[in-house]
């Protein structure tokens, strides 16, 4: 009996310490184009210094060693590995379910926010399922199904504001209408008729956003996903525009301290932030003051993964960019 009575003891006092290990809030953030280098252009402390474990993707897709966001937002959000170019899909264009899919089965909440059209390729790959990344009408339609319950970014020209409506959307145009929202149904707050502004001119929009997209989000006590997206890293790389990246890059750090602000104050909030690619090739040569870009195209170098709160040691090692689905799912005991 007293052996029992231990044992018993014993697994109620482990009880707290499982349910703190297993998270209900998921928070991916994604720097569009982001890797270890452009992060260097932030001036120290930042936030990605409060990490509380740090590893590496593998960035490859299915055809080519060097991935598009499609492809790269498809491998994170479905687990698979596809061509540059498609959606959500196999190679073989068989649509596989997204982490946030499966986490709205699961009633949880799920949240999309974006400093770019929200039909564009990354995050797409979390609702859409097309052989092409250029399919906009399709790819609204597959986002008219997935039943999101916050969406922020731009894109109000490819959207029916009716048809959302008709879905049961709250739509809003602007924050300070979003920030009027008391309680979370769906909304979908578009704050441009393209891609949002740069970041110089859209200032904290997307921190403030992000803020509250959290506020409602976690009304859900069963949990929820959210996405978020620093798009136009991936640009101002492209561009080779280092004052445009630098500026961008401040708007990632900006965001990720408000989320682990929020993990801070809720605790089983899992925050893991990556890049689906390098873009660039950012440097910082000997005797020079200003950063260099090596290309104006993707690379197929690894990208990090910065990952704080609840389960974040799991996210330490070197993985492949398939990883991230399965690994949330196990670690939230949700079946695949």
């Amino acid at each position: 009996m007293k052996r029992y009575n231990f044992l018993l003891v014993a697994f109620m006092l482990t009880m707290p310490i499982m349910a703190v290990n297993r998270p209900n809030n998921v928070i991916v953030i994604i720097g569009d184009g982001m890797g270890l280098n452009h992060i260097c252009t932030l001036n120290s402390p930042n936030n990605f210094e409060r990490a509380q474990a740090i590893g590496l993707s593998k960035t490859y897709s299915a055809n080519s060693p060097v991935t598009d966001s499609a492809a790269g937002g498809t491998a994170i959000a479905c687990g698979v590995k596809t061509n540059n170019g498609m959606l959500g899909v196999s190679q073989d264009s068989i649509p596989v379910k997204s982490i946030l899919t499966i986490l709205k089965e699961n009633d949880l909440s799920t949240g999309i926010v974006v400093s770019c059209r929200i039909n564009h390729a990354t995050p797409a790959a979390f609702y859409a399922h097309q052989p092409n990344r250029g399919m906009d009408s399709a790819i609204v339609s597959d986002l008219y199904k997935s039943n999101i319950d916050v969406i922020v970014g731009g894109g109000a020209k490819f959207v029916s504001t009716d048809s959302l409506k008709n879905l049961g959307y709250e739509v809003c145009n602007n924050l300070d209408d979003l920030k009027s929202v008391k309680k979370v149904g769906k909304i979908a707050c578009l704050l441009a008729k393209e891609d949002m502004p740069v970041a110089e001119q859209r200032k904290d929009t997307i921190p403030q956003a992000v803020q509250q997209a959290l506020r409602l989000l976690s009304q859900n006590k069963k949990g929820f996903f959210l996405m978020i997206e620093a798009s136009q890293i991936d640009w101002a790389s492209h561009g080779n525009n280092a004052k445009y990246l630098k500026t961008e890059i401040q708007d990632i750090n900006a965001v990720l301290g408000a989320c682990m602000d929020f993990a801070d104050a809720n605790p089983g909030t899992l925050i893991i932030v990556t890049a689906d690619h390098e873009t660039g090739g950012v440097s910082l040569l000997e005797n020079e003051k200003e950063y260099k870009f090596s290309t104006g195209k993707h690379t197929g170098v690894m990208v990090p993964i910065y990952s704080y709160g609840t389960g974040a040691e799991n996210f330490s090692k070197i993985q492949e960019n398939t990883g991230f689905k399965n690994k949330i799912l196990d670690l939230m005991h949700i079946s695949k």
